[in-house]
C-alpha cells in the first residue's frame, strides 16, 4: 500500500475516533445536566430542629419559663396588695406552649416528616403533655389567693376531655369545662376573654403568642406586629407574660403572608430570604 494512502487513511481513521469521543462526551454532559435538572429535593423537617432541641433540652429555656412565673407571681401580689377592685381576680392563661409542653409533637413530626394536623389528636389524646417550669406552682397561688385561672385554647371543641385529662394529672387548679374555654368555630380568643371579663378583672395574661393578649395582633404584617408590640412596651412583665416559643405560631405565619398552602420547599426559601445577614 502506498505510504501517503495508508497515512491518509490512519488519519482519517484518529480523526473520526477522535470526533466520536467529542460526540459521545457532549451527549453525556448534556445528559448529566438533564438528570441533574430532574432531581426533585423533598424538603423535610430539620429546620425544626433547633428550635424543637432548644425546647427540650436547653436550660436557658427551663430559666426563662421560671423567669415568667416568677414575675407574673410579683404581678399577681402587687394586684392583691391594692385590693381596690370589685371584681373577683382573674388570670387567663393559654395551654400550649404556655402551661404544657408539646415539643415530643413537634419531635415528632421531625422524625416523621410529617406536618400538622398529622398526629396532633393522637398526642393529645395521650393526655402526658408535661408542665412549663414554674406554671402549675403559680396557678396553686393563685387559687390559695382566690384568684380564679381560666384556660383560653385554641385546641379544638373534640380534645376537650383529653385535655381536661392532662390539666388534672399534671396537678393544675380549675381543670374542669367552666374554667376551660377552647375554640369552637374561630381561633380569635376575644370573645372568651370578654366572657371572663364579664364577672370577672383580668390581671394577667400569659401565653406563647401575641394574640393570646389582644386580638389587635392577629393576621397583622411582621411590620404591624412590631409596630404594635412597641406601643405596648409597658404591657409586658407587667399584665401581659409572654413564654418563648420558637417552634411555631403566628410569627412563622406572617413570614410567608398566612398562605398555609404553599409546598414546604416555597415555604423554606421564603425563610431563608427573610434571614438579615451581613
Amino acid at each position: 500500500m502506498d505510504r501517503n494512502v495508508y497515512i491518509k487513511k490512519v488519519i482519517m481513521k484518529t480523526t473520526n475516533t477522535f470526533l466520536f469521543l467529542v460526540i459521545f462526551l457532549i451527549g453525556l454532559i448534556s445528559s448529566c445536566e438533564q438528570a441533574k435538572d430532574e432531581v426533585v429535593v423533598i424538603a423535610n423537617n430539620d429546620y425544626l430542629l433547633m428550635s424543637t432541641l432548644f425546647q427540650q433540652n436547653a436550660a436557658e429555656k427551663r430559666a426563662l419559663s421560671y423567669q415568667a412565673y416568677n414575675i407574673a407571681k410579683l404581678m399577681l401580689n402587687n394586684e392583691l396588695r391594692m385590693g381596690r377592685l370589685t371584681k373577683k381576680l382573674a388570670i387567663v392563661v393559654d395551654i400550649d406552649e404556655t402551661v404544657l409542653d408539646n415539643s415530643p409533637f413537634e419531635a415528632k413530626s421531625i422524625l416523621e416528616n410529617t406536618d400538622y394536623p398529622t398526629y396532633w389528636n393522637h398526642w393529645c389524646e395521650l393526655a402526658n403533655a408535661v408542665p412549663l417550669a414554674g406554671s402549675v406552682e403559680l396557678l396553686l397561688y393563685a387559687e390559695s389567693k382566690g384568684v380564679d385561672v381560666f384556660y383560653i385554647t385554641n385546641r379544638k371543641i373534640a380534645l376537650m376531655d383529653a385535655t381536661l385529662n392532662n390539666l388534672k394529672d399534671k396537678g393544675f387548679p380549675f381543670a374542669d369545662k367552666e374554667h376551660i374555654l377552647m375554640r369552637t368555630d374561630e381561633s380569635n380568643k376575644e370573645p372568651r376573654r370578654k366572657i371572663v371579663e364579664s364577672n370577672h378583672h383580668i390581671v394577667l395574661l400569659m401565653g406563647d403568642n401575641l394574640g393570646d393578649f389582644l386580638h389587635d395582633f392577629d393576621d397583622k404584617s411582621i411590620e404591624e406586629r412590631f409596630a404594635l408590640t412597641d406601643s405596648l412596651r409597658n404591657e409586658f412583665g407587667h399584665r401581659f407574660i409572654m413564654l418563648p416559643n420558637p417552634m411555631y405560631g403566628s410569627w412563622v405565619n406572617e413570614l410567608f403572608d398566612n398562605n398555609l398552602k404553599l409546598s414546604k420547599e416555597k415555604k423554606i426559601e421564603i425563610f431563608k430570604k427573610k434571614l438579615i445577614s451581613f
